[in-house]
């Protein structure tokens, strides 16, 4: 575990490298500022017009959990490169002459890939929560335990995607990130107001709660609404997906031969 930190500031380096992840962080503090130019907004609703601001919870709610599914998606997209590149450059082989496992170098991987995910989240999701705090009266306390799951969403997905990236082409690791989590978005927010069967809906009952998990504990920001689900069991899952995720990975990455 000694080199396990070593490690993990050499993958952030790594990280903060590529374009991609700057990329993506601008598009989101870009969708921060539409949201806060779109809180003057008029939407209609039973044939009556009422301004955004009227809606302030659901508004609030449903901005929050986007920017959030963005983050784990970011999250996805770099890992899903992240620990492939350093098997094809060789840097895998030099780092592994160290006295460290294979599990805490690709864990390492992941944290360095992880710690600027939570550093853009928390700029996005932290100047969204403060803006809808100042304009509307919402209390920050459900917006940072949705927080929290949004970190361990980002953990479920990179691990998954950085596993993924060990059998599968970059463009496939790609389009599984974007569509899982898109596909397990839809699954959530569809069965937040009706019964869902299929695939669809086993989706959302055994898949990880991405978009669940941050509307239930946004739930509060909510007059009068209550969102279906035991907010404890759907945490639980969660909580559970980012174990297994991890262990996925390190197990993964164990079984894969490292070539100099």
């Amino acid at each position: 575990m000694n080199a396990f930190w070593p490690l993990a500031r050499e993958a952030l380096a790594d990280a903060l490298r590529r374009r991609i992840a700057a990329a993506v962080a601008v598009a989101a503090l870009l969708s921060v500022g539409m949201l806060d130019t779109c809180s003057g907004c008029q939407v209609t609703m039973n044939g009556q017009v009422r301004e955004l601001s009227e809606l302030a919870g659901a508004a609030a709610l449903g901005s929050f959990v986007v920017l959030g599914l963005w983050g784990i998606v970011l999250a996805g997209i770099l890992a899903g490169d992240h620990l492939r590149s350093t098997l094809e450059d060789g840097s895998a082989l030099l780092s592994l002459a160290r006295p460290v496992s294979r599990e805490a170098f690709a864990l390492a991987r992941l944290a360095g890939v992880l710690g600027l995910v939570i550093v853009s989240g928390v700029l996005v999701l932290g100047a969204d929560a403060l803006m809808l705090g100042k304009r509307h009266g919402l209390p920050l306390e459900p917006a940072l335990t949705a927080g929290v799951m949004c970190a361990l969403g980002c953990i479920t997905v990179g691990a998954l995607a950085m596993a993924a990236s060990l059998a599968l082409p970059r463009a496939a690791t790609l389009l599984g990130v974007l569509g899982g989590v898109w596909l397990t978005a839809i699954a959530n927010s569809v069965a937040a107001f009706t019964e869902v069967h299929g695939w669809l809906g086993l989706l959302d009952r055994v898949g990880p709660p991405l978009a669940s998990s941050m509307a239930l504990a946004l739930g509060p920001w909510l007059e009068g609404t209550t969102i279906p689900g035991d907010p404890v069991r759907v945490f639980a899952r969660l909580v559970a997906w980012a174990l297994g995720s991890l262990v996925v990975l390190a197990y993964g990455f164990r079984r894969v031969e490292v070539r100099g």
